[in-house]
């Protein structure tokens, strides 16, 4: 089975590399930062305390040219 994206109902602060401190739960549950973290390996999925979902996190950057 495919994994469900669900970063349009989780709020999360700054990633320290391969951590995601994460500030709103899919299930509503709030956290304050570092409190509950997830992780960029997806066998190491850490569970939400309050609901158990296993959630990680990608990276994506992308660079822009200035065009003017």
């Amino acid at each position: 089975m495919e994994d469900k994206d669900v970063t349009d109902v989780v709020m999360w602060g700054d990633n320290d590399s391969e951590a995601l401190p994460i500030l709103l739960c899919a299930c509503g549950a709030e956290f304050v930062p570092w409190e509950h973290i997830i992780s960029v390996y997806r066998d190491g999925a850490y569970p939400c305390p309050k609901c158990g979902r296993k959630l990680y996190f990608t990276m994506s950057i992308k660079v822009f040219e200035v065009v003017e």
